[in-house]
């Protein structure tokens, strides 16, 4: 039977299948999401004399398919590489399309899509709506990988990275996983020079020019609305909107100007904040991992007269538990004898009064320190090309099994000595997910040691890496990637419970079937089976098996079916 399409761009590929009656295309669906929108911040220090508005962003899929893209040989006059989308249908078979094109970012040293996102400052109308384009970027290209989780519970999600490399052969968002761009990198920004003080709504689109075949075509536009100079004699904090119990609902935990604050300890304090608008509460949310002791406590400080606030502590439905409300220049609300668990504070103006400047304090309990232990790199060097991204992987832990929260920063030597640098999208990642994937782009050549930092919300704790990775010129690393030998990788740990790194060295791309069979040779856990590229691949396993399913302790064995490779090890999970 074969197969023919109506897509957007031109088709390139028609695929002959057997059985694919009815089939149905999994479309990737990008999106835009907000979270990265409210770490913005304007600078002077871009070009001389200019001002300008600079933003995270970041683009995720949640669709039902991964967004799959490769690059076209050869090159055309230009410099630039056709792209061309892969759309896979449910039956197995699939089929290719024009979507637009890669060029080469000499400022962060890889191979981007071209246009995949604008931004644009826009006016907020009479009636607070959206109104017309008041500034507006040069559209971005950006490399497309997967670098954080955006959703794990969406069907199809694989909990390891699939897209790692900033190449021009294969480029992509896997189901779930999401690419940022920090407001650090070069091209994110926006020329505000003349631009009078005022409320605005700031936005960005992703695949602005349609290049890209998606479930939804409409969902591709994200905007928040901000504030720019001082149009109001009290204007409103980074933290807004954080209003009502909704707000901090659709925020991310620990994320910059976030109010979902999340670990806050050993303490945290915030200044500049401001109850803009009478009514206007501010509503913050924190993680308590123990019992309150003495000397636990939340606090805001404040000029009385400039504007009398009051305090409310809520508890993880939102019911006040604790209330301060004095004519002092201060509210405190002690959290002695308070579970650990989820709390919330409410600042309020008394009898709708505005302050122009305060700030919030937080000194959560603490009891025992968590632990973490950085897995990779393992002892020795691994060399990586500059357009890939290297993922660092660890095991944590807590001894009372609160939730924990991961940094990641490198360093030439292993040693917070001020030179580390800190990764802005690892912010507060969940200590459970185990890995971060670093875009090698933003490092410059060198050798670099992974610290991790970790967190229960109360005590603080980090690892160094056994050994580096070496941030190389792509040129220098191909040559040894050509010439990469197919090999499983050793697997770490190995016993283990639950969770183990398996890896994978891949010869050259090529279709690979890597899975996970019983000692009866029945199918456990599919890890891959589709094209990977040329270079080493990690997958985690947590001793599920594909449909969710925790297997018994025992022996298991990995194998590895690829163009001509078999590779096969032993696996002992031990519950």
């Amino acid at each position: 039977m074969v197969l023919s399409f109506r897509t957007a761009g031109a088709l390139v590929g028609i695929l002959a299948a057997c059985g694919s009656a009815g089939a149905q295309e999994l479309r990737p669906d990008i999106i835009t999401r907000t979270n990265e929108l409210y770490d913005h911040d304007i600078v002077t220090n871009i070009v001389p004399g200019r001002t300008h508005l600079r933003l995270s962003n970041a683009t995720a899929n949640i669709g039902a398919g991964k967004l799959y893209l490769y690059g076209v040989l050869p090159a055309n006059p230009d410099g630039t590489q056709n792209v061309r989308q892969r759309i896979w249908l449910d039956s197995g078979a699939y089929y290719d399309r024009d979507a637009g094109t890669f060029i080469y970012h000499p400022e962060h040293n890889h191979v981007h899509v071209q246009d995949w996102a604008v931004y644009r400052l826009r006016a907020v109308t009479a009636d607070g709506g959206v109104g017309g384009i008041v500034a507006e970027g040069s559209k971005t290209s950006f490399c497309i990988l997967d670098q954080i989780v955006h959703d794990s519970s969406l069907p199809g999600f694989v909990s390891t990275p699939e897209f790692s490399s900033c190449g021009s052969s294969v480029q992509g968002e896997s189901i779930g996983w999401a690419d940022v761009y920090t407001k650090d990198l070069e091209g994110q920004q926006i020329d505000i020079t003349g631009l009078p003080d005022g409320n605005y709504w700031l936005e960005s689109e992703a695949d602005p020019l349609d290049h890209f075949l998606e479930a939804d075509e409409t969902n591709n536009i994200a905007r928040i609305r901000i504030t720019i100079g001082n149009p109001s004699p009290i204007n409103p904090d980074p933290y807004e909107p954080n209003d009502q119990m909704s707000d901090l609902n659709s925020r991310v935990v620990g994320a910059p100007n976030s109010p979902v604050l999340g670990p806050c300890g050993p303490s945290k304090t915030i200044l500049n904040l401001t109850i803009h608008a009478s009514g206007n509460d501010d509503l913050f949310r924190f993680y308590m991992p123990a019992l309150g002791q003495t000397g636990d406590e939340v606090r805001i400080d404040f000029a009385n007269p400039s504007g009398d606030l009051d305090m409310d502590l809520l508890n993880a439905t939102g019911t006040v538990v604790a209330t301060s409300n004095s004519t002092r220049n201060y509210e405190r609300i002690s959290l002695q004898g308070r579970a650990a668990g989820w709390y919330n504070v409410r600042v309020r103006g008394y009898l709708g009064a505005m302050n122009p400047d305060y700030s919030l304090a937080i000194n959560p309990s603490q009891n025992g320190t968590p632990t973490i232990t950085v897995l990779n790199p393992p002892a020795g060097d691994t060399l990586v090309a500059q357009d890939r991204s290297y993922t660092t992987t660890w095991q944590a832990s807590d001894p009372e099994g609160n939730p924990t929260w991961v940094d990641v920063y490198v360093n030439t030597s292993p040693a917070l000595d001020g030179n580390e640098i800190r990764f802005l999208s690892s912010q507060n990642t969940p200590g459970a997910q185990g890995f971060y994937n670093i875009n090698l782009g933003t490092l410059p050549l060198n050798t670099y040691y992974v610290y991790t930092r970790i967190t229960d919300g109360g005590t603080i704790a980090g690892d160094w890496s056994a050994g580096t990775f070496t941030v190389a010129p792509v040129t220098g690393v191909e040559e040894e990637i050509d010439a990469l030998a197919w090999r499983l990788l050793p697997t770490a740990p190995n016993p283990f419970n639950p969770n183990t790194l398996l890896r994978l060295q891949v010869g050259h791309e090529s279709r690979v079937s890597w899975r996970i069979y019983d000692v009866r040779g029945a199918l456990v856990r599919t890890l891959e089976n589709g094209p990977m590229a040329a270079g080493v691949h990690a997958r985690r396993w947590n001793g599920l098996d594909d449909r969710g399913r925790a297997v018994a302790s025992g022996i298991y064995y990995m194998i590895v079916k690829a163009d001509g490779y078999t590779g096969r090890q032993k696996l002992t999970l031990l519950r």
